[in-house]
Order: structure tokens, then C-alpha cells, then sequence
């Protein structure tokens, strides 16, 4: 029988309950990836020391390493120690050297730990403790039978903190891999089946690769992820530049990046470059297309303003906007995001202006303009551009597809 690299366990009644999404699953599977690992398979747990417990003496003798997230905290519901020592067999120990630096952490604050805190310090019997660095909580690591048992806390900045300084090192040594390779296709305006279409068998029969579409709001990710027994790096590059190619031939500027940048950060690059500016006009949009590009580290040298001008009275005011135009022709229409775009560029001096205006829903749609029409807008000296598109999806979904849609623009522009 085949034994698992990896599998997790999500401890978290909130999960299942919906009340908190899962952040460690994708962080995971592509960090994991990067030591040559695969995650077989992923288990939510309710915080119950018997159904934790079960899970990992069912799973023990499947999988070389069973990684374990969350339940390390100083309150009753936080019972993954316990869970893991009965699972093992075990007692829980208490661990000197954490409670020190429990009390080094909270000493460091001008404050004492809680008497709750001392929980935080006891382990299985045996195990080795994985210093947390950026939280209270310690992690620890555990053998028995072949499986290693990696128990860590379950807030993101300390999982990733205590992956990247202690984890990482350890798998490694259990498992001594290379690198699995995988190479990552970004586009963006094209909805999956007309990609499909477009690229015919070109993303077939890889000899080398697995293929994935994930479609998401903003366009569609295609990943190629190196196949297990594939050792030929020759024949690993020449697969990725092909389907490069053939991917540029088949969608043109649509296909934006061949990496993890977003769209923000590519056009950032290229503003960067080309020492030229930005400003932004938003209506429906609220905020989301200055939020993506101030995400990017750096962005101050080429971003200038963003307006949400939500209300028309905002619009007349700040940008610029006729108020005949808006008699004439409503918010929602070319005209309108054409003075946006030029009114937002024109007062903040940049080099581009873009614009959004459009129906966001769930309501305000009429035959004439249903839910999702979206009007974007781009802006230079001497010329503008807009575009108009009826987007599908729900309120997010649609400001999402708005906002990428609008940055292509741009981005189209800078390459075009």
C-alpha cells in the first residue's frame, strides 16, 4: 500500500461551521510543493479531543507526516495536546524551556501570562518542541510508528512564521526531496471554456506535466505541476515554453504573466519602467481598484489618487463631471466614465486616468442596464478609451471583474 507525503489535519469547529475560512490549505500546498512534497489529503476536525484523536491514529500508519493546525491556545476548547498524546498513547509532559519563553513573550509586552497560559507549555511525552516566535503557542513535533506528528498553532502569522524558521528544516530531513516544479499561466477577461477553445490541444498531452484551470473572479490561472517521475529538467523547460507560446498565440495580452504576480504588480512593474503615473475614478468599484494597487510594496512611486465618487453630487465636485452628461446619459454610461477618467487624471497631474461606473447589484438593473453592466475607463493626453461589459456573479464577484478588467486596460496600453 502506498504511503502519503502529508496530510493535514484542520482542527476548528469554526471552519466546519462556516464562521472562519480555511487560510492554511493553500499556503500549505504550495510551500510544501516548493520541498518536493504533496499533500495527499485534508481532514476538518471539530475541537473534540476524541474525534481529533481519532483521525490520527486512523491516519498513522498513511502517511509519513501528519501536520496538525490549530487547538494550541490557553482556552478549554483548545485540546489538540491532548487529542495528540492520546492518539500516540502518551502523557502530556510539561516543557520547562516553553514556559520560559511564554513568559519571555509576554515579559517582552510589559505584561504577565495568565495562569491559562501553562497549558500552552505541556506536550506529549517525547516530542520536540517548535519554538513560535510571533505567538504565545508552541508547536511540537512528535514520532511514532514512521509517521512524524507536527502540531502548530492555528493563527496564519504563526503557522507561517514557524513553517519558514523550524518546519521547513525539518521536513527536509525526513523526506530529503527535490523541488517539485510548477509553472503558473495568468489571464485575465477570458472565461474558461472560451480558453479552453482557444488553445485546443495545445494544454494536452504533457508528458511531463499535470495540468490545472483554476477559473477565480479575475480571469483564469492555468498551473502545470511537475509530474512524480519526471527527472528530465531539459524536457520540463521546453513543455513550459511551449505552452508559453502557444498560449501568447492563442489569447494575445490576455495571457499577462507566466508566474505568481498579479495584474497589479505587473502593470506596477511597467509603470515603474516607464517612470509614468496613475489616478483612479471609482463608483462601483468603491475602493477595490486602490486597495489591489496599494497591496503592491512600492506602489507610492506610480499611484497618485483615488477618488470614490459613489454619489453623482461627488463626481460634478471632484472630478469634474458634467451635470448635463449625467442628466443625459446616467451615471452608468460611456460618456460619464470618460469625464471620470479624465477629470481624476487631469486634477491628480498623472500620465493615466482610469475609471469605473456600473451596477453592482443585487438590484438596480432595468432592461436597459441590467446588474453587472460596467463601464471601464482609461485616460491619457490626447486620447481615452472605454470599454462597457455585462459581468456575471454577485456584488464582489462583479467589482472583482470590474476592477481587473479596467486595470487591463491599462495594461494593454503600456504593452500595446
Amino acid at each position: 500500500m502506498a504511503i502519503n507525503d502529508i496530510e493535514l489535519v484542520l482542527v476548528g469547529e469554526e471552519l466546519l461551521k462556516g464562521q472562519r475560512p480555511d487560510s492554511h490549505l493553500r499556503y500549505l500546498g504550495r510551500t510544501l510543493l516548493a520541498c518536493g512534497l504533496r499533500i495527499a489529503r485534508a481532514h476538518v476536525v471539530r475541537d473534540q479531543v476524541g474525534e481529533i484523536a481519532d483521525v490520527i491514529s486512523g491516519r498513522l500508519e498513511q502517511t509519513r507526516v501528519l501536520l496538525v493546525t490549530g487547538g494550541l491556545g490557553p482556552t478549554l476548547d483548545d485540546v489538540t495536546r491532548e487529542a495528540v498524546a492520546r492518539a500516540l498513547g502518551r502523557n502530556l509532559e510539561f516543557h520547562a524551556p516553553s514556559w520560559a519563553s511564554i513568559e519571555a513573550f509576554f515579559h517582552a509586552r510589559g505584561r504577565e501570562p495568565a495562569e491559562t497560559n501553562r497549558r500552552q507549555a505541556f506536550m506529549p511525552a517525547g516530542a520536540r518542541a517548535i519554538d513560535n516566535g510571533a505567538g504565545t503557542a508552541p508547536g511540537f513535533a512528535v514520532e511514532q510508528r514512521g509517521t512524524t506528528v507536527v502540531a502548530l498553532p492555528g493563527p496564519p502569522e504563526e503557522l507561517r512564521h514557524m513553517m519558514q524558521t523550524s518546519v521547513i528544516a525539518l521536513l527536509r530531513e525526513v523526506f530529503r526531496r527535490d523541488p517539485v516544479r510548477v509553472e503558473i499561466y495568468r489571464t485575465t477577461g477570458i472565461g474558461e471554456s472560451d480558453l479552453a477553445n482557444k488553445l485546443g490541444h495545445a494544454a494536452e498531452g504533457f508528458s511531463s506535466y499535470e495540468v490545472s484551470w483554476l477559473p477565480w473572479a479575475g480571469g483564469v490561472d492555468i498551473v502545470l505541476t511537475q509530474r512524480e517521475a519526471t527527472a528530465d529538467r531539459s524536457v520540463l523547460s521546453e513543455e513550459a515554453e511551449r505552452f508559453g507560446r502557444d498560449l501568447r498565440a492563442a489569447i494575445g495580452r490576455r495571457f499577462y504573466e507566466r508566474g505568481e504576480r498579479s495584474l497589479f504588480e505587473v502593470v506596477g512593474e511597467l509603470l515603474t519602467r516607464k517612470r509614468e503615473t496613475v489616478a483612479v475614478a471609482e463608483s462601483l468599484t468603491g475602493g477595490w481598484i486602490g486597495k489591489g494597487l496599494t497591496d503592491v510594496p512600492g506602489s507610492s512611486a506610480y499611484f497618485l489618487t483615488d477618488v470614490v465618487a459613489y454619489h453623482n453630487d461627488g463626481k460634478v465636485e471632484i472630478l469634474g463631471v458634467g451635470r448635463e452628461t449625467l442628466a443625459r446619459f446616467g451615471a452608468v454610461s460611456e460618456e460619464v466614465c470618460t469625464e471620470m477618467a479624465h477629470g481624476v487624471r487631469r486634477r491628480a497631474g498623472a500620465t493615466y486616468g482610469l475609471a469605473t461606473t456600473g451596477i453592482a447589484g443585487p438590484s438596480g438593473g432595468t432592461p436597459e442596464k441590467p446588474v453587472g453592466l460596467t463601464f471601464m475607463g482609461l485616460s491619457w493626453d490626447g486620447g481615452a478609451l472605454v470599454k462597457h461589459r455585462v459581468f456575471v456573479g454577485d456584488r464582489d464577484q462583479i467589482r472583482q471583474r470590474a476592477s481587473h478588467g479596467v486595470l487591463w486596460l491599462l495594461y494593454d496600453h503600456l504593452e500595446g
